[in-house]
């Protein structure tokens, strides 16, 4: 590799990092509108974990995670999905674990 391509991707690793930083700053300003906004009505029934390959960046424990398998469990409807979207939440296998002895 020569060392105009080097610089070149240095420079695309380097945007990207700067891009991945701005999204993360941004999904936790989201997050915490959300969970600010959110009210729970009593117990929820949970879907179980199933493993999933991030193919786009997703946020698991804080942290966003991209091109790696991750655990994700459907959020369940309620009347704040009036968009009929669904939605997950995403984990690691500790969560999957934990949540595991809970069913039996």
């Amino acid at each position: 590799m020569n060392k105009d391509t080097q610089k070149a991707m240095d420079n695309m690793f380097k945007e990207a990092d700067r891009l991945f930083k701005e999204m993360d700053k941004v999904f936790k300003q989201v997050d915490k509108t959300m969970e600010e906004a959110f009210v729970q009505q009593g117990p929820v029934e949970r879907e179980p974990w199933k493993e999933w390959f991030a193919w786009r960046p997703v946020r698991v424990k804080g942290k966003l995670k991209w091109m790696r398998k991750v655990f994700r469990r459907e959020i369940p409807k309620d009347y704040s999905n009036y968009d009929d979207w669904t939605r997950y939440e995403y984990g690691t296998v500790f969560d999957a674990i934990r949540d595991s002895g809970k069913d039996s």
